[in-house]
């Protein structure tokens, strides 16, 4: 398995997301692809770490995209690799939670094997926070050994087909000539065009870091800046599950997809839960400026 880990200005984030990947998948390759970082923190961090791993960077200030160049960081990823290879996406913000063992490792290789049709897989926990009603429409699918969400949101949202942190295969994304779009809704709709939906890991090993700092298009709004003060946006790395953690993991009931919150905790004291991924997320009125400050910014640009 190769991890690619994508980055941008984040340092103590992405330097976690490498000890954990490290700490429980030791020997697998690991690239990291850095978004022109500028802070001085992350070039440091990111210094240290090209001794001991891959570390490629692009200079694109230019991206429209609120991602910067994420997707083009992730085109750069596939087209890097030769032969046949499962992928793991990460980014700084994300981590490992658990060892990988021959089981997960052997599950993975066979479900790309027995489903050709199948895309990604998501490794990722379900967020508390999320609305019961989303939650009850992920369904285990006993053929399959993974659940799939089966909420059809009128939003533009994507994790029916797709999500940037996922696990695929080079050869399940040569055989349709994948390439990434900017937006990860429409590497939605690209994927829903090409895959069955998307598998969620009955035991997953990954998760995004709650009430991290965060960017759009490698910029802080005035609401954002806001509410990661109001929250105390920061580093709350996860601990890295123990032996008996993970069987209960793996024993959980069929019926209900893993929660975050029920099987994972944070190494800082104080985290308020359930836990936000998203420094708006908790503001109504901090949306509503977010929105008007984006509406000023589109009206003064033309």
């Amino acid at each position: 398995m190769i991890f690619f880990v994508f980055s941008y200005n984040r340092g103590p984030h992405l330097k976690n997301c490498i000890d954990s990947i490290e700490a429980c998948a030791p020997g697998h390759r690991v690239v990291i692809y850095d978004d022109a970082s500028e802070d001085p923190e992350t070039q440091r961090i990111l210094a240290e770490l090209a001794q001991r791993h891959e570390v490629r960077s692009r200079d694109d200030k230019t991206s429209a995209d609120q991602h910067g160049a994420l997707y083009t960081n992730m085109q750069r990823a596939i087209e890097s690799v030769e032969g046949d290879e499962v992928l793991c996406f990460l980014q700084d913000d994300t981590q490992l939670v658990r060892p990988i063992d021959d089981q997960d490792l052997a599950f993975i290789s066979d479900y790309f094997e027995r489903f050709p049709n199948a895309g990604f897989l998501a490794p990722v926990f379900q967020k508390r926070i999320t609305r019961q009603r989303t939650l009850d429409r992920f369904v285990f699918h006993p053929d399959r050994g993974v659940y799939v969400c089966e909420h059809r949101s009128k939003k533009q949202v994507a994790g029916v087909y797709y999500s940037d942190i996922s696990l695929t295969t080079s050869q399940r994304l040569r055989a349709v000539d994948w390439q990434f779009i900017p937006g990860e809704f429409d590497n939605e709709l690209r994927a829903r065009k090409n895959f069955m939906e998307m598998g969620y890991l009955f035991a997953p090993f990954a998760m995004w870091l709650p009430n991290p700092p965060a960017y759009r298009n490698k910029k802080k709004s005035l609401a954002f800046r806001i509410a990661e003060v109001v929250n105390k946006a920061g580093l709350y790395p996860f601990r890295i599950m123990a032996p008996e953690d993970v069987a209960r993991l793996r024993a959980h009931p069929e019926n209900r997809v893993a929660i975050a919150e029920d099987h994972l905790s944070v190494t800082v004291e104080g985290l308020r839960s359930p836990w936000i991924f998203h420094p708006l997320r908790r503001s109504r009125l901090l949306r509503k400026l977010d929105r008007f400050e984006a509406f000023l910014k589109r009206l003064f640009s033309h």
